[in-house]
């Protein structure tokens, strides 16, 4: 097992009996499993998430695939490799526009024909109540050389020239992007002491997003649930000499425009991906698409944090929902990867996809053994009167019923042999 400092402790609840179902609105459809995370170690998450579980708050979630209303699927991006198609271009090239301008708002914005990505993540908000003008650029440098060497060909000539395209750095370059410094990022733990200067701004922020956007009522919005949602972290905070200069953990990324808290974008980092929980943002900048700008910030962010850690690759963007057409655009953050809910190995979005359009619910990948991972139920960690110990041990101690056992068992199927044995189990 872990060095004690390190033990996950979680308390398992077993199968939830339904709630509202935030996409397809049906009344106690919404089925999964839950526990309690008192505590969690970085590395146990990380093992987690790659099994379809997902955090709101300290409160863990597994949808029952084959019975819940509308499967999510559990979706990543390999930020190493990612291609930016042209909605993406155009969604930096509109917030370098608005920077480098000096805007009035008392003028209403022009429009964008973007869709503004922020993902319907109100199901981890659902989940804790009952237990997401196009103006042409400068030419970039790339541009400039063709140009110079077309200048040169001798009328009638065929010249074929490859220019490789700009990257999301390049059109997130300081001196390009944020030449006036109007924009600023900051990165802030998830904690009360992180957050001690922002949280109540981060909260008015918050609740605005809510009313708007979500059309929740002003009184659900309280601030202790604010802080039980997206303040409060079971992950613990870690650093690694060759890891990630931020270290592990919850943060706030908080997106500053003119000393404006703008936007919110809730991430843990972990050991070799960034997984987004959950994002907000002021609806009157509506305009600038901020959803979508925040998702390439991020993929820029994994990008950057690799440059240290080469393990340092993916960005998990949550749940994928076929049946939700507001799920669509995770897909084209490219190369992007669905994963099995029976075989927990990642299939290329494009063709898990396939399988999908023919039943919402689907074994992703044929050829794949799952039933690789025996039950060693002897060596499933317990904490029992606070001692840390096995299920081998644990029932020597004290006589168990078949109900205790079975939900142990599941417990361990659900989380898979390798956390069950790092983690404890709380028992009373």
């Amino acid at each position: 097992m872990n060095d004690k400092e390190n033990f996950s402790i979680v308390e398992y609840f077993g199968n939830d009996k339904g709630h509202k179902c935030g996409y397809c609105k049906g009344s106690n459809s919404n089925l999964s499993h839950g526990m309690w995370a008192h505590t969690m170690n970085i590395q146990d998450y990380e093992n987690l998430i790659n099994r379809g579980w997902r955090r709101s708050g300290h409160y863990c979630y597994k949808p029952m695939m084959k019975d819940t209303c509308c499967p999510q699927y559990t979706i990543r991006c390999n930020a190493k490799d990612f291609q930016m198609n042209p909605s993406h271009k155009k969604v930096l090239k509109k917030v370098r526009n608005y920077l480098s301008k000096e805007t009035n708002f008392n003028t209403k914005p022009e429009e964008s024909s973007i869709t503004d990505h922020n993902d319907c993540a109100s199901e981890s908000l659902t989940m804790i109540r009952s237990h997401e003008q196009h103006h042409a650029s400068p030419p970039n440098k790339s541009e400039v050389l063709i140009l110079s060497k077309l200048s040169k060909e001798k009328p009638g000539s065929t010249t074929i020239l490859k220019c490789n395209p700009k990257t999301i750095e390049e059109f997130l370059d300081e001196n390009y992007h944020n030449s006036s410094q109007k924009l600023k990022i900051k990165l802030v733990e998830s904690t009360p002491t992180g957050l001690k200067d922002t949280l109540l701004i981060e909260y008015k922020l918050y609740v605005k997003y809510q009313i708007h956007v979500h059309h929740d009522k002003e009184e659900e919005c309280t601030l202790e649930q604010f802080k039980r949602f997206l303040v409060n972290s079971p992950l613990q905070k870690s650093h690694s000499k060759s890891g990630c200069s931020t270290g592990y953990g919850s943060f706030h990324q908080q997106y500053w425009i003119d000393g404006e808290l703008v936007a919110v974008g809730v991430v843990d980092i972990l050991p070799s991906c960034l997984s987004s929980v959950y994002f907000f943002y002021d609806p009157d900048y509506n305009f600038l698409s901020l959803g979508t700008y925040a998702s390439l910030r991020e993929i820029a962010f994994v990008r950057q944090l690799g440059q240290v850690d080469p393990n340092f690759v993916y960005y998990y963007l949550g749940f994928y929902i076929h049946s939700c057409p507001k799920m669509f655009y995770k897909g084209q953050y490219k190369p992007s990867f669905l994963l099995c809910p029976e075989t927990y190995t990642f299939l290329p979005f494009a063709e898990a996809v396939l399988k999908l359009d023919r039943n919402k619910y689907s074994r992703l990948l044929e050829n794949v053994d799952s039933s690789e991972e025996k039950k060693v139920l002897s060596k499933v960690g317990i904490v029992y009167r606070r001692q840390a110990t096995t299920f081998g041990i644990y029932s020597s101690l004290k006589r168990l019923d078949e109900d205790e056992v079975k939900e142990i068992e599941q417990y361990a199927v659900l989380v898979g042999n390798k956390s069950a044995s790092r983690m404890l189990l709380y028992r009373s």
